[in-house]
């Protein structure tokens, strides 16, 4: 991944937890969330759920997805082994 860098010095590199937009979005949201038009945009309570009925929030779905379609090798689509690796654990 190329590093990007803000003009206040912050530098977006391989590794690191932070991406540019997380940065951008912490130096420019307002705390109440409320944008220009007057309304709030927020991650909200929606609850997602999948066709199959598992589900309920966000996180909920990502891990029902994630552990319905990742083989045993973890061997995706392109061939290539993907997992978490460190302390990003499911």
């Amino acid at each position: 991944m190329a590093e990007a860098q803000c003009s206040c010095g912050f530098t977006e590199s391989e590794g690191t937890d932070e991406t540019i937009g997380d940065h951008l979005f912490e130096a420019f949201a307002p705390d109440d969330g409320k944008g220009p038009d007057g309304k709030v945009h927020l991650e909200g309570e929606a609850a997602l759920y999948c066709l199959c009925g598992a589900g309920g929030s966000a996180p909920e779905l990502d891990a029902h997805w994630l552990e319905l379609f990742t083989p045993a090798d973890s061997v995706g689509r392109d061939g290539v082994r993907h997992e978490r690796c460190g302390r990003f654990r499911l």
